[in-house]
This record gives C-alpha cells, sequence and structure tokens, in this order.
C-alpha cells in the first residue's frame, strides 16, 4: 500500500511539478553572479520567496494565477519583515485622491528596488520552467547557464564553480524527469509498472547525480593549464588584463580609451592615468564609524607626467593587533598642542578579492581587530600613512582608531615657513621636466598676492572646483599629444573635464609648482548611510536632530572609490584637500568656530514642501489594506484584464483634483528618492538648486536636464496661480531622462 501510494505521488511530482522546482534550483545559481551588485537583504528576501514559490509549485498543479497571488505576497511579507519600512501615517482624507495617492507613493517608493529585483527572479523562474518543459529547451537553458557562468566566473572576482556544479546536477534530473514524462506519455503500460517500484527509478538517478554533485563542490582546485582565449590574446598582444576595477575605471598600460566601457573601482595600478568609466555600485565594504570621514588607503609621491609611482624600499614595520598593542607611530609625529580626534570604526569587507591597504579615516592609530589569512603580513608605514601587506590578504573584517587633526584654519595661516623642515621635503617637490611652464605659470598666476601656504593651498582647489566640470566621461578627442603629452598639461589646457585623477593629480602638480610640499592620495569617500539620509530628509526623525559628526554605518561602494591631495604643514602634519568639483571632504573643525564653505552661495530660505500626513503612528493595518491593492492592481496587469480601465482608474487616483503645480511639486518629491536610491547625497545644509547644481556639474552630459527640472520646480513651488500642463510636461521629460540615464 506505501509503495502504490508512493508511486502515485511520483507520478504527479516526477512528470508535472519536480521540473518547477529545478528551475529554482537554475535561477538561484544564476543570480549568484550578481553576489557583488546586490544587498545581504535583497538575497534574504530573495531566498525566502523562492522558498514559497517552490513550496506552491509542487503543492499546487493548476491555478497559476494563485500561485501567482500567493508568491507577491510572498515578496511583500518578506520585504517588510526584512526591510526597515517607515510608516508615515494615512491621509487626512480618504475621499481626497490627491492625499491617498501620495500616501501610496511615499510608501510603495520604499519596496524599490527589491520587489521589482524579487518578482524578477520569481517571474524569470516561471519563464525559465515553461521554456524547459520539453527536452530542447532544457538543454539550452543548461548550456545557456553554465556559459554564462562560466564568463563570470572569468572575468568577475567571483567564484562560481560550485554553482557550476549544482547546475550539472540540475540538468541531469531534469533530463531524467522529461524522459519519465516522455515515457509516461508514450508507453503508458511501460509507466505504471515502473510506478508500482518507485525506488527503482529513483536510486540510480540520485546515486548517480549526488556523485557528480560531490565531486564537483570537493574537487580541488588545480593551475590553471590552459587560459581562455581572450586572456591569451590579450597577453600575447603586451596588454593587462582588465579586471574590471579601477580608479575611474580600469585602464590598461596601452593608450587612454575615450569611452565609458570599463567600471569605477580601487585600482592597483596607477602608472597611467585617464580614459573614462562607468558607474559600479556593488558594495565593497561597509563602515560603522564615530565620524563621517574619507577612508584612506595610500599615497603616492612620484610624478611620471603620465602617473604616480611609489618610493623606493619605504620604511615599514610590523603592525601590531590588538586592544593593548602599541600605538602606531608616525613620521614625523605632530607637533604638541594640536588639536586631535579619535575615530573607531568597525570595518566588514563584502567583496571577496584579496586587498593590498586596510583603509581607515586618516593616520590609523591601531589596529585593534583584524579577521584575514594573512595577519601576520600586515605592515605600517609611518612615513606614508599605509596599512599594507608584504602580499595581498583576504580581510572579513577589521577594527582600527584613527587619530584626526582638527582644522584650525587660523593656526594654519600662521605657521612659519621659513623654518626648516622635519622630513625631507624634496620628494612632495618632485615635478618632471616633461610639464610645460604653462602649469607652473597658471598655478603662480592664480595664489598671487596670497601671504600664506594654506590660502595658496585653498585657492588652487577652489580654482580647480569652480573652473573644470566633473565627468567620468572626458572628451579625449581634445587632447592633441596623447602619446608623449603631459596628464596635467592636457587637463587644464586641453581636455578640460575629468573626474577625481584629474582634478587631485593637477592640484599636487601646480602646488609643488609654487613650492608646497603635496602627495597623492586614493581611498574612498565616505558612503552611503540610509538611515542618515532619512534622518536629514524628513528633518532629523520626527524630532531628532542629525549627529554632527556623521556618525553611523556607511555603505561604502565601486563608484564611492576616489583620490584627492595632502599639503604638509612643519609641526601640523598633512593636511587634505579636495579639488575635484562637487567634492566635499569630511574635517573635523574647532568646536568654538563654524564651518565655512569655499564660497558664499545664496541661502533659499523657503522650506522644502514635507508629507502633509496626519498620523505618524504605525498602523500596520492600514499598510497591509494599500498593500494588498497594489497587488491586486499588478496580478490584473499580468493576467490582462481590462488593462485600459485599470490604467484610467490609476491615472484619476494618482493625479485627480490636484493643479499642475501641485503635482509638479509632488513629481520632484519622487524624483529626489530616486536620486537618493543612486547614491546621490543631498548635504543638509543645500537647497535643492544647489544640489542639482552639483549634481550636473558631475553628470555633464545631464546638465541641461538637471537645469530644466529645478527651474520647472521652482516655478511651481513658488507661483501664486495653478500653473499649467506645459509646465509639468516639462519637468516630467527632465525627469525622466534623468531616471533613464543614471
Amino acid at each position: 500500500m506505501m509503495l502504490k501510494m508512493a508511486g502515485r505521488i511520483l507520478r504527479g511530482v516526477l512528470t508535472e511539478r519536480l521540473h518547477r522546482l529545478l528551475a529554482i534550483i537554475v535561477i538561484l545559481q544564476l543570480i549568484q553572479i550578481f553576489g557583488e551588485y546586490w544587498w545581504e537583504e535583497t538575497y534574504s528576501i530573495i531566498y525566502g520567496t523562492l522558498t514559497v514559490t517552490a513550496v506552491t509549485e509542487l503543492l499546487m498543479t493548476r491555478l497559476l494565477w494563485l500561485r501567482l497571488t500567493v508568491q507577491i505576497v510572498a515578496i511583500a511579507g518578506m520585504i517588510l519583515w526584512k526591510i526597515p519600512i517607515v510608516w508615515y501615517g494615512g491621509p487626512e482624507k480618504w475621499r481626497d485622491w490627491g492625499q491617498v495617492s501620495e500616501f501610496v507613493s511615499l510608501h510603495a517608493s520604499q519596496f524599490h528596488p527589491f520587489f521589482a529585483i524579487t518578482l524578477g527572479v520569481v517571474l524569470a523562474a516561471h519563464v525559465i520552467a515553461w521554456i524547459g518543459s520539453r527536452k530542447f529547451g532544457a538543454i539550452a537553458i543548461i548550456v545557456l547557464s553554465i556559459a554564462a557562468m562560466a564568463i563570470a566566473d572569468s572575468f568577475f572576482p567571483l567564484e562560481l564553480w560550485h554553482n557550476i556544479a549544482w547546475v550539472v546536477a540540475a540538468g541531469l534530473a531534469w533530463l531524467v524527469v522529461l524522459h519519465l514524462g516522455q515515457l509516461r506519455h508514450r508507453h503508458p503500460d511501460s509507466w505504471e509498472a515502473l510506478a508500482e517500484r518507485p525506488l527503482d527509478i529513483a536510486f540510480p538517478a540520485i546515486l548517480v547525480i549526488t556523485l557528480v554533485l560531490l565531486t564537483g563542490i570537493f574537487m580541488p582546485r588545480a593551475p590553471v593549464i590552459l587560459e581562455d582565449p581572450y586572456t591569451a590574446w590579450t597577453e600575447a598582444q603586451g596588454r593587462e588584463v582588465p579586471a574590471f576595477s579601477g580608479e575611474g575605471g580600469f585602464q590598461s598600460v596601452s593608450m587612454p580609451r575615450s569611452n565609458g566601457s570599463s567600471l569605477s573601482g580601487y585600482s592597483r595600478d596607477d602608472r597611467k592615468l585617464g580614459g573614462g568609466f562607468q558607474f559600479d555600485y556593488s558594495p565593497v565594504m561597509t563602515v560603522t564609524t564615530s565620524q563621517r570621514s574619507y577612508w584612506r588607503g595610500e599615497s603616492k609621491s612620484v610624478y611620471t607626467g603620465k602617473g604616480w609611482a611609489d618610493v623606493k624600499n619605504p620604511r615599514l614595520v610590523s603592525a601590531t593587533i590588538g586592544k593593548e598593542a602599541e600605538p602606531l607611530e608616525l613620521d614625523p609625529p605632530r607637533a604638541k598642542g594640536v588639536e586631535t580626534i579619535e575615530v573607531v570604526q568597525s570595518v566588514t569587507v563584502e567583496r571577496k578579492d584579496r586587498l593590498p591597504v586596510l583603509f581607515a579615516a586618516g593616520p590609523a592609530k591601531a589596529v585593534t581587530e583584524l579577521k584575514s589569512d594573512n595577519n601576520a603580513g600586515l605592515k605600517w608605514n609611518p612615513h606614508e600613512w599605509e596599512l599594507r601587506w608584504d602580499k595581498t590578504a583576504r580581510v572579513q573584517k577589521y577594527s582600527v582608531v584613527s587619530e584626526i587633526a582638527v582644522l584650525d584654519e587660523d593656526v594654519l595661516r600662521q605657521i612659519d615657513t621659513s623654518k626648516k623642515s622635519s622630513i625631507d621635503v624634496k620628494p612632495y617637490l618632485q615635478i618632471p621636466d616633461s610639464v610645460p611652464k604653462r602649469v607652473r605659470d597658471l598655478a603662480a598666476e592664480q595664489t598671487s598676492g596670497l601671504s600664506n601656504d594654506y590660502d595658496r593651498a585653498k585657492k588652487l582647489e577652489q580654482f580647480l572646483k569652480e573652473t573644470f566640470p566633473y565627468t567620468n566621461t572626458p572628451d579625449l578627442t581634445k587632447q592633441k599629444d596623447r602619446a608623449d603629452g603631459d596628464f596635467v598639461d592636457s587637463f587644464l589646457f586641453e581636455i578640460q573635464e575629468g573626474y577625481c585623477d584629474y582634478f587631485s593629480t593637477s592640484f599636487v602638480v601646480m602646488a609643488r609648482s609654487i613650492g608646497l610640499p603635496t602627495r597623492w592620495v586614493k581611498g574612498y569617500t565616505a558612503g552611503y548611510d540610509l538611515a542618515a539620509e532619512e534622518r536629514e530628509r524628513y528633518g532629523g526623525g520626527f524630532g531628532r536632530a542629525p549627529d554632527p559628526t556623521g556618525a553611523g554605518t556607511y555603505t561604502v561602494r565601486n563608484a564611492d572609490a576616489h583620490s584627492w591631495a595632502e599639503v604638509y604643514f612643519e609641526g601640523y602634519g598633512w593636511v587634505p584637500f579636495e579639488p575635484t568639483s562637487g567634492f566635499s571632504i569630511p574635517q573635523p573643525r574647532p568646536a568654538s568656530k563654524p564651518i565655512q564653505s569655499d564660497k558664499e552661495l545664496p541661502v533659499d530660505t523657503a522650506p522644502v514642501e514635507k508629507p502633509d500626513l496626519a498620523s505618524k503612528g504605525t498602523n500596520w493595518i492600514v499598510l497591509a489594506g494599500a498593500i494588498g491593492i497594489a497587488l491586486a492592481i499588478a496580478c490584473g496587469a499580468i493576467f490582462g484584464y481590462r488593462s485600459k480601465k485599470i490604467r484610467q482608474l490609476w491615472s484619476r487616483i494618482r493625479y485627480g483634483g490636484n493643479t499642475p503645480n501641485e503635482r509638479v511639486v509632488r513629481e520632484m518629491e519622487r524624483l529626489l528618492s530616486f536620486l537618493q536610491r543612486q547614491g546621490m547625497r543631498r548635504e543638509s545644509h543645500e537647497t535643492i538648486r544647489e544640489s542639482f547644481t552639483r549634481w550636473g556639474n558631475k553628470f555633464s552630459s545631464l546638465r541641461g536636464e538637471f537645469d530644466g527640472a529645478v527651474s520647472s520646480f521652482e516655478r511651481a513651488r513658488y507661483s501664486k496661480d495653478k500653473g499649467n500642463s506645459q509646465l509639468l510636461l516639462e519637468f516630467n521629460e527632465a525627469a525622466e531622462k534623468i531616471r533613464k540615464a543614471l
């Protein structure tokens, strides 16, 4: 009796439903390709939803609409469980379509991008299961999946061999299932006989597939015998193979490229700067810190005219690790009386590739904790303020304490530069003969009439920021001599646009030409703190003032890789300067002195319009109802039931009873939320126009769209009439172009 029951279960599961589970296994392996791009929360939501999907697909043979509804509800439930959804209260009047649409928009936007990504994964699993319902489709899916993972494993810092083994095992099981399905339909008598003895069918197949899977997973890694064709061809031509991670994009030893095909990230080779890149927002590390800062990696002082090189034979000392370890010394030490603050940082490294240095805020004082595969190899360079390994290491997490000097501008202006320096400044005044005279003349012209070194450095910093626009894809066709031209000269007088490497290198060379000891520094900007963004946007989090130190947990991404400069002041040490347009380095100031910006900007005193919602308490019943309505609309759209009427209803809900000016203001709120999710931080002291101007300078190709959007918003926000549809159309067109480009 038990065998007969098992046979009936086997008949249904094997031939009708098991291939759906195998499709989920394949999709689980494929999404590992995005391991360096998706957040951990995204994977948690996807795993939970796919678990529910697997259960529903195995238990329900028909009623596709019901299975999809359950799976969509599971997506919403997993997001509510894993993501802190902020409740802004319900509308005062549920009959006011404007308030209702604003209520839905504010809450639904918090589900982005998790809902869209997870829904896409679930639908992809359904599509794969449908395509693989025939043998040819199943073979095509398995082959393409293996090919995609093999390419990603070869060209990205990913290890997908185990995932490939799982796909091979799932493919074998898939073919077995399809074979049994054909046997059932073509030879029902033979199938009935086999179904009476399910173990005779299942055991051999399970045994073979398990052996294949275990062999693939536990097979030891062997040295490479044959390189892939692309690597062999690239190395045969004497070029470096792209690793898809570089400051401003990977830049090979060959001529700079004018396109933006490579990705942003931290570079390990700065011998030849230039080219363009595309922003890569995949996370590198998370930093929990007591003070917002730039995360300093290493510095370089030898400028070659093309890029940067290290000083030969630097003095390195072993770095002891632990809370009781001796403090790391500085060479030269800071003079007595220089005010400093301690910054405590706990860093979790998200990427699996090996690191050449540890990143910290300013000069490190102590490494209190380190989890890596080469703790004993950690060295400290007291002269260059670098925590580096004799060989690169894989790091999981570490904690470091930094000691940062408080920036007192009055003290820096009064430093006597006529006294002999306590360090050898010659390496930091080095300029190759290839630097044209017009670069030196420009630096002297910009700083003429200034009486102290600090003001000279600030003037150069301000000149570069205000003169040249930021772009990640500079037009290299403007460069006259690509082979022998000086990098700084080409930027200042020919290209006249670029990203951080262009600005920081030009600052160092110009500062050295007027006698300021300067070095080039690279690392990461502070990163993105979602909690801080929410607090700043909504007035400190309903009554709580934002933390002035910027303490919090920051997600640092490849797009946050950056370079800047440091100038030496005797007794005070190395002081950071930020010459890149659109960037501002966080620096602690004396408590008695306010922070001053580089230039006076008009302040827009008009308050930014906030959501006018009545209740701020949590009301999950109302939120669940709103989500249920959204899910019902989504299901209706999927199956095409009365789609035209649904679109008309949504249009009335979203826009009914509002003037064009009010709709422009509300659309600006949605655009700001989108830009926040793309990592575009709006500083607390900035007006909307100042933020849009800075972003327009950063993305020069979108400058017109940013200017147009903010101009339309200001006309709508401060106009006393109701506005017109043309103004709304102009704003929506500019906003749509910004969204598509980013």
